[in-house]
């Protein structure tokens, strides 16, 4: 046997170990418990904070889909017009904005006529919140609303966009 190994087997037979006392352990976990008591409410304060943020984007994205981003201009012309601007009134319903239904088909003469579809419908939650309910529509007041985090539409966490 080598002195190296020598000297390892009576550093252990002497008592000589370099573990880990229970006090260590202990204060380990300890220190543990309080990084988690901070972290995890800012974890889920930040969760909640991007599910708002992700459904004012939506919200935003349905807007210009309605009337049109009147600030993209190439060449005298709007580069995203709208619905509105398309077909000369709002959409009914959000399914509008991606189905032809009953309107016309566009003409480039008169430059009236459904010219969608106006939203993606690659993500297939695009009609929904990030909470997963359904925006809701009104063609009359113009709006259209999240419910919120809490799903109910009415109280103080919902989110509406005038258009």
């Amino acid at each position: 046997m080598s002195k190296r190994a020598m000297f390892k087997m009576k550093a252990l037979f002497d008592g000589d170990s370099r573990g880990f006392t229970l006090i260590e352990i202990l204060m380990v976990i300890l220190l543990v418990g309080i990084v988690s008591a901070v972290v995890v409410p800012q974890y889920i304060s930040f969760k909640e904070d991007a599910k708002k943020t992700v459904t004012q984007n939506r919200l935003s994205e349905l807007k210009v889909a309605i009337i049109g981003d009147s600030r993209l201009v190439s060449q005298g012309e709007f580069l995203k017009p709208g619905f509105e601007a398309n077909v000369g009134s709002v959409p009914t319903s959000l399914n509008d904005l991606v189905a032809q239904g009953s309107y016309a088909n566009y003409d480039p003469f008169s430059k009236r006529g459904w010219r969608g579809p106006y939203v993606s419908t690659a993500e297939p939650n695009w009609d929904k919140d990030a909470w997963g309910t359904n925006f809701s529509y009104s063609a009359a007041t113009r709006t259209i609303t999240s419910c919120g985090k809490d799903k109910t539409c009415g109280n103080t966490d919902d989110i509406v966009v005038n258009f």
